[in-house]
């Protein structure tokens, strides 16, 4: 079928050439050179330019493959780093609650009677420390979403895994650790 139309393109050219529709000046020679070299280059060269194009395209997904693995296993690590510190929070939860439960059972049943301030006092600090100790949940997990949920949307997670061992480790930690004692000094 291509052969066809070649030669049927080669009778139309040649009766324009002989009738002189078409003329050879400077311009149609310039523009059957061109289009010659377009269609020697696309004939010899595409095989090349496309095994090219191949490597490059090949090459760019290794890489990409390799930063979202890498990207991912910081993901992972984070995640589990945090979820060992929700461990240490329920695990706190369960020793101030069994604290509770024993200074208001100690109170009725003891044998020796403890005044009923110093029993007050304690529970009023424990009830600090429960209400420091939800701060500090609301805080974490306020930071979870920030660095874990934000940037897997927003997809900028290298700068917030940073920020979050700096941030919820080093100054919310050492702030939160000063109002803890704080609170615990009795007046």
């Amino acid at each position: 079928m291509f052969d066809l139309y070649f030669i049927v393109f080669l009778f139309v050219f040649s009766i324009s050439c002989f009738f002189e529709i078409i003329v050879f000046n400077e311009e149609i020679l310039l523009t059957l050179c061109f289009f010659s070299f377009i269609f020697f280059c696309f004939n010899t060269l595409s095989d090349s330019v496309l095994s090219s194009f191949d490597s490059r395209a090949s090459k760019f997904e290794s890489d990409l493959l390799v930063s979202f693995s890498i990207s991912k296993k910081a993901l992972v690590a984070n995640f589990e780093s945090l979820s060992k510190m929700r461990g240490f929070f329920s695990k706190f939860n369960l020793l101030l609650s069994s604290i509770l439960i024993y200074l208001t059972h100690a109170k009725s049943y003891s044998t020796f009677v403890l005044s009923s301030s110093s029993v007050s006092t304690g529970s009023l600090k424990l009830n600090e420390l429960a209400l420091i100790d939800s701060k500090l949940i609301q805080a974490f997990q306020k930071n979870c979403v920030t660095v874990l949920l934000y940037p897997l949307i927003f997809e900028t997670m290298k700068t917030n895994v940073v920020n979050l061992g700096s941030s919820s480790v080093g100054s919310n930690f050492s702030s939160t650790s000063a109002v803890t004692l704080k609170f615990l000094t009795l007046k």
